[in-house]
């Protein structure tokens, strides 16, 4: 007789469960050692890299995204170094996915040097020329990284939001912070014990300086669809642990876009690109709403390569607590925030959950009563942009991460240069 997982007991299906994603894992392994045997000696560090900046990751392709939308700023960066005198290539970027390494190789001219093993870290990290080496989240495999002393080691994070890992205490290990704004830094100074304020520079978001273009799906769209003003609904993945599970779409998603096209709205669906990594019931949702949307003349499923150009076409945003909902107040238009689900994911008091209307997870308010409010209050978005962002006037961000980059390398320099001097 065969049985079905659903025939089996509780702990069975636990157990078939748990060996089936051990089989894929094993997988999943077996695969990357395979690309990482076949890779060019290319992206293995090289002994005349001169790289004076660098890029670190170690997650994976489902992540890369962290590390993609600071490629532009770090170009800017390096055409200033370039400018300053550093060489012809005074940025690298470090990988320790093979994958990722490949793909990288494939939408940037970036020299990307890949290792898993200690030995590359060493000698990348170990270059006499390297001063600042920049990370975009907190993986655990950062701190591989962190010990060695030479580079300033400065977390830039991808994204300003007040999930609670924006202030947790792995922060301390690094040697700088860029922070986005004064709500960024005070939020870690009274968090974090012995956090000084002369390790954090508030840089804004210098992707939102990037020059944008529009997708020609989303013009032809426009042209086809019916009048209405477009809402950018970008809910945020279901999260790792309770503390971190600020994504609803399991929950509110079919409900709240079901509200807004009947409402006459048209409505710009991004999902974030990690939706289903932990949980099969946010996947499922995300196809549901997918479905939805893709099949109302008013509706557009967003495939785009970045959030950029949404903040100029879009009137106005429905979002959770995520990067998304901080970029959008520099577009000054009504923001409307989704409450978590999860009671105990980590909300903090007289954040941005507070100080916009927001809708909460089980739809127990009308989405589109309460973008009524939203719009009602749109005028304190651009005070709430500047304790959030600062100066979001073209450029200025963008000029803030070049100025600080330039000050943490001009003083690992000269900190480089007296310790050898001794």
């Amino acid at each position: 007789m065969t049985f079905l997982p659903a025939d089996l007991p509780h702990t069975a299906v636990r157990g078939a469960n748990f060996a089936q994603s051990v089989a894929k894992l094993v997988a999943q392994r077996l695969r990357e050692r395979f690309r990482e045997s076949r890779l060019p000696d290319e992206f293995s560090p090289q002994d005349d890299d001169v790289f004076v900046a660098a890029g670190y990751f170690a997650g994976d392709l489902t992540s890369v995204y962290q590390l993609e939308q600071w490629l532009w700023p770090f170009k800017q960066l390096e055409a200033r170094l370039k400018e300053a005198g550093h060489g012809d290539q005074p940025f690298g970027i470090i990988v320790r996915n093979a994958p990722v390494a490949e793909y990288l190789k494939s939408i940037t001219s970036f020299p990307v040097r890949f290792s898993r093993l200690t030995s590359g870290l060493d000698k990348f990290m170990q270059s006499p020329s390297l001063r600042a080496v920049f990370y975009v989240n907190q993986g655990t495999s950062n701190f591989q990284a962190l010990r060695y002393p030479e580079p300033a080691h400065v977390h830039l994070s991808h994204g300003e939001s007040e999930k609670i890992s924006m202030i947790s205490n792995q922060l301390k290990g690094y040697d700088y912070v860029f922070t986005a704004g004064r709500a960024a830094r005070e939020r870690v100074q009274q968090a974090l014990y012995g956090m000084s304020d002369d390790r954090m520079f508030d840089v804004g978001r210098p992707q939102l300086d990037r020059p944008r273009s529009v997708p020609h799906e989303w013009k032809r769209f426009k042209e086809a669809s019916p009048d209405g003003q477009a809402v950018f609904y970008a809910p945020t993945w279901e999260g790792d642990s309770p503390s971190m599970a600020y994504g609803t779409i399991a929950y509110n998603g079919t409900q709240l876009v079901t509200s807004l096209l009947e409402a006459g709205y048209r409505v710009i669906f991004r999902p974030h690109p990690r939706t289903g990594v932990m949980c099969h019931e946010f996947e499922k949702a995300v196809e549901d709403v997918a479905e939805i949307v893709e099949s109302d003349p008013r509706g557009f499923l967003d495939e785009s390569p970045d959030v950029s150009w949404q903040l100029d076409e879009a009137d106005l945003a429905v979002v959770e607590m995520t990067s998304v909902a901080f970029d959008w107040l520099s577009s000054g238009k009504p923001l409307v925030m989704v409450q978590p689900h999860e009671t105990e994911a980590e909300v903090l008091e007289g954040g941005l959950l507070d100080l916009c209307p927001t809708v909460g997870s089980t739809g127990e308010a009308d989405v589109v009563d309460v973008i009524a409010e939203a719009v009602a209050q749109a005028g304190s978005v651009e005070a709430i942009a500047q304790l959030y962002l600062g100066d979001t006037s073209p450029g200025a961000q963008m000029a803030r991460f070049i100025r600080s980059s330039e000050q943490v390398i001009a003083q690992r320099v000269e900190e480089h240069r007296l310790k050898h001097l001794v």
